[in-house]
């Protein structure tokens, strides 16, 4: 294996390629010459290759037998032969293993935990002995895949720190007892990648619990998911300074474009900050390439891109916009993020603005055609190291799509049509546009919800949960200072949880209704939460991405309460979702690996009176 201090690993996660190819996949070159994959990697500057391997995968029938041992020896020679360097990522399954699923093989099932742990040694050192004896000794292994939430469940999951580090340990060992660390290098692989306060949690009370030394963190950092970027980089630093470790990111995506059938929507674009393009994908590589080249003392050590080898399925999913290839095989511009050159003097330039939100308000209660803006003075900026800065903002001026005409930014705006307003960042080049929306006024609006600040704790709500979830009350102080504080649900999990709350209404008025509600919190893999609305007989869901930086709207609109034997047309109101029988059941449900989310300002109003949408007013 190379010295590690003298190689950066620019690598990709290539486990499902030999499933693709023998599907008849092509991988072309970016003028559509049709190349081999590997050598494809290695012409942009890959040169590191992981895969996953499972114990059992003929006893999970979606695995189709791939990422057993003999596909790993398979695809580890060819990764070799290609003078590319060789990671290993055991998941301790059958099947795929992460922060919600972390599933024991069927072989393991009904071992006492004494022999698990002595399973997790045998297992781990001679599967490497296999690779070793065939040339292919890695020189990097996972001792697990994702572990925060633990691994062979429900022997080691957490909150159980004890037992966790005890089978982990033995994995440990039993790497160790194969080849040194000047051969091959232990690596322990955490998801949350920009989340400082899980990654310290779980590496306190690991080692206070006798983990034993490993020489790598890995970690899996999604930009929809894991915080931001200059999360990213607060997050390593901290941990590089105060666990003195190497660090790789050894998961990491970026979508190429939007699409219905995708793995990420637009909610998930918009937390990630760069667009759903090619040229996006490319930003987002550089970038993480930079945080990493930034790391104090050469810590930082690779990145990793995960399963870039795929072309769009019929199915959707992952293949669908997460790849660095196009449905002809084609690859994209994104995997000139490998290669393009590290920004010279990276922490003085930067990468990109962060624009604030601009709401138009009423400027007085008896003109309500007049409106101002708040335009800040200054404005975010995110630095090629990750670092972040306030620069000042100069604003140009504001224009409408319907009228053309441009308004002097912070005189009064015209709230019809499309609104933008346009500004010079200092150090920035070229102009900032950000939208301008205008606010609707619908806090004087009857709230149809009883108790909803919680007033009474969760008295008057239906609240279930399961797997150890944790919810309370709490105030949080809102700006401007004084104002008073507004209560706060605060749900957490620290492990694999469910939790709902929910409250039925009777008696509603007629008319169009939309449940709101203002979410922030955390996300990562097989994290689901969502708004519901339903009657006796229907169901509808809104699908809530969560980040901890801003509190966010979510709402689901469009819910019908009607009195049938008036006629009011079914199709009165274009984008009705729930009729309203004699009851209406309105909440939020979270199912969900270990995470937290708050909500406040949980509303059921009436946004369009029935007169309306039968045209009586």
């Amino acid at each position: 294996m190379s010295d590690n201090n003298c190689i950066f690993y620019a690598g990709a996660d290539i486990s499902s390629l030999p499933e693709r190819l023998e599907q008849g996949m092509k991988v072309r070159d970016l003028d559509g010459t049709v190349m081999e994959p590997l050598e494809l990697l290695k012409k942009y500057g890959i040169n590191a290759g992981r895969l996953r391997i499972w114990h059992t995968p003929e006893n999970a029938p979606y695995s189709r037998g791939y990422c057993d041992l003999a596909h790993t020896i398979s695809m580890a020679k060819k990764i070799r032969a290609a003078g590319m360097e060789f990671m290993l990522d055991f998941h301790y399954s059958d099947f795929w293993a992460d922060p919600g699923h972390q599933d024991k093989p069927k072989a393991w099932e009904d071992l006492s935990f004494e022999e698990l742990e002595q399973c997790m040694y045998s297992y781990t050192r001679e599967t490497l002995l296999a690779l070793q004896t065939e040339g292919v000794l890695p020189g990097i292994v996972q001792i697990g895949n994702e572990i925060r939430s633990g691994l062979l469940f429900p022997d080691g999951e957490l909150p159980d720190y004890a037992h966790m580090v005890r089978l982990v340990n033995a994995g440990i060992a039993g790497a160790r007892s194969v080849a040194g660390k000047e051969k091959m290098q232990v690596m322990i692989h955490l998801d949350q990648g920009g989340r400082y306060f899980y990654l310290s949690e779980w590496l306190e009370k690991s080692f206070a619990q006798g983990l034993l030394p490993f020489d790598l963190l890995g970690l899996s950092y999604y930009p929809f998911w894991h915080g931001t970027f200059h999360d990213l980089k607060e997050t390593m630093t901290r941990l590089i300074e105060e666990y003195h470790l190497p660090i790789m990111i050894v998961e990491t995506a970026h979508p190429w474009r939007k699409s219905p059938k995708g793995f990420v929507d637009e909610a998930q674009e918009k937390i990630a900050g760069f667009p759903a393009t090619p040229a996006g994908q490319r930003t987002v590589l550089a970038l993480i390439r930079n945080i990493l080249a930034s790391l104090p003392d050469g810590m930082g050590q690779g990145m990793y891109y995960w399963e870039p080898l795929c072309v769009p399925e019929e199915s959707g999913g992952w293949s669908e916009n997460m790849g660095l290839l196009d449905e002809n095989g084609r690859v994209l511009e994104g995997i000139l993020g490998y290669t393009d050159p590290l920004a010279e003097n990276a922490g003085k330039k930067s990468a990109k603005v962060y624009a604030p939100e601009i709401v138009m308000r009423a400027a007085n209660t008896k003109n309500n055609n007049a409106f101002a803006a708040e335009l800040p003075k200054e404005v975010p900026v995110l630095m090629w190291d990750g670092s972040m800065e306030n620069r000042s903002v100069t604003w140009l001026g504001q224009y409408t799509e319907a009228s053309g005409h441009g308004f002097l930014a912070g005189i009064s705006l015209n709230p019809s049509g499309s609104s933008v307003v346009e500004g010079i960042v200092e150090g920035v080049a070229g102009q900032i546009v950000v939208p301008v929306k205008t606010e609707e006024n619908l806090l004087t609006e009857k709230n149809y919800l009883t108790d909803a600040d919680w007033e009474q704790a969760l008295a008057q709500w239906r609240v279930r949960c399961s797997g150890q979830a944790f919810a309370q009350v709490v105030p949080e102080t809102i700006r401007p200072f004084p104002a008073p504080p507004v209560n706060t649900l605060q749900v957490e999990g620290k492990r694999n949880f469910s939790f709902e709350i929910s409250q039925t209404i009777s008696g509603l008025d007629e008319g169009i209704y939309a449940f709101q509600v203002q979410m922030r919190g955390t996300d990562t893999t097989n994290v689901d939460v969502r708004l519901f609305a339903q009657n006796g007989k229907e169901r509808v869901e809104q699908v809530v991405h969560l980040t901890e930086h801003e509190w966010t709207l979510w709402q689901i609109r469009g819910i019908r309460a009607a009195n049938e034997a008036k006629g009011v047309p079914e199709a009165a109101y274009g984008n009705v979702t729930v009729k309203y029988g004699e009851e209406l059941t309105v909440g939020v449900a979270i199912h969900a690996s270990p995470m937290y989310a708050k909500m406040k300002g949980m509303r059921l109003i009436r946004i369009i009176p029935s007169a309306e949408i039968i045209g009586e007013a």
